[in-house]
């Protein structure tokens, strides 16, 4: 009741013969009153105010972001995490040593089945169920290792080398339709038309292919002799699948 008197002043019904003669001294008197500040917890009704994020790409590495940040928007991608072996990793870091580009290695390396995603807060829970169901109706599978290619983002802003992978039973091409169905679900895009799957271990800022392109035959000769020299680099065996929205990361077993 203490609120109510804050924002409104009764007139007494018994006073209604006084009226007239007090209104010009009432209204003195109201005229005099200092507005009284709403409290926060009413200003907070209104709604709340965010701050904007600016994207700096100084913080990392001259990156660019492929889309703005917006809160409530997660980015999100679908992929098969993989981890190197000391030997494939050495490989990796002497190949990047004798480029005729600057550029840094890849320390998460991954194969994606998905493009980076803009997914919607409210639609977390949901995607992520059904992540988890499709997952367990594929059995694991197995990624042959073959050669090397570049690939450069759609904005043409950074350049990669990969590893190429193929899977001979499939299965990766099965899945990979299958995530399509679910993300079509939320009006979301598909993976790319001509699907290259492969484990980026190089980056670097621009459009580098021009310069790449021209010594992928001995990068590739050079892959070839080390995985015929280190067999069990050749392969991977797939046993899940991850999905990463924002910082969070989902693991989801295969049969």
């Amino acid at each position: 009741m203490a609120g109510l008197h804050l924002i409104k002043t009764y007139f007494s019904d018994s006073d209604e013969d006084e009226y007239d003669e007090k209104k010009e001294d009432d209204d003195k008197i109201v005229n005099k009153q200092t507005r009284l500040t709403l409290p926060e917890s009413i200003l907070s009704l209104k709604g709340v105010t965010y701050e904007e994020v600016t994207d700096n790409p100084s913080d990392h590495d001259g990156r660019i972001r492929s889309f703005k940040h917006e809160r409530g928007n997660w980015a999100t991608l679908v992929y098969i995490d993989y981890t190197t072996s000391d030997c494939l990793c050495t490989w990796m870091k002497s190949v990047a040593n004798n480029l005729p580009v600057q550029g840094e290695i890849i320390s998460s390396l991954h194969i994606s089945l998905s493009r980076t995603l803009v997914l919607k807060f409210h639609w977390i829970e949901s995607f992520v169920e059904g992540l988890k169901l499709l997952c367990r109706g594929f059995h694991q599978f197995i990624v042959q290792l073959t050669d090397v290619k570049v690939y450069c983002n759609e904005e043409r802003t950074r350049t990669f080398l990969g590893i190429y992978c193929q899977n001979e039973d499939g299965t990766l091409k099965r899945l990979t339709e299958a995530i399509d169905c679910l993300l079509a679900e939320y009006q979301l895009p598909p993976f790319y038309k001509d699907i290259s799957y492969h484990i980026s271990f190089f980056w670097c800022l621009g459009d580098k292919q021009m310069y790449l392109q021209k010594i992928l035959p001995s990068l590739t000769c050079s892959l070839n002799k080390f995985l015929a020299e280190n067999v069990e680099d050749a392969y991977v065996h797939v046993k899940e699948i991850q999905c990463k929205i924002g910082n969070k990361c989902y693991s989801f077993e295969l049969k």
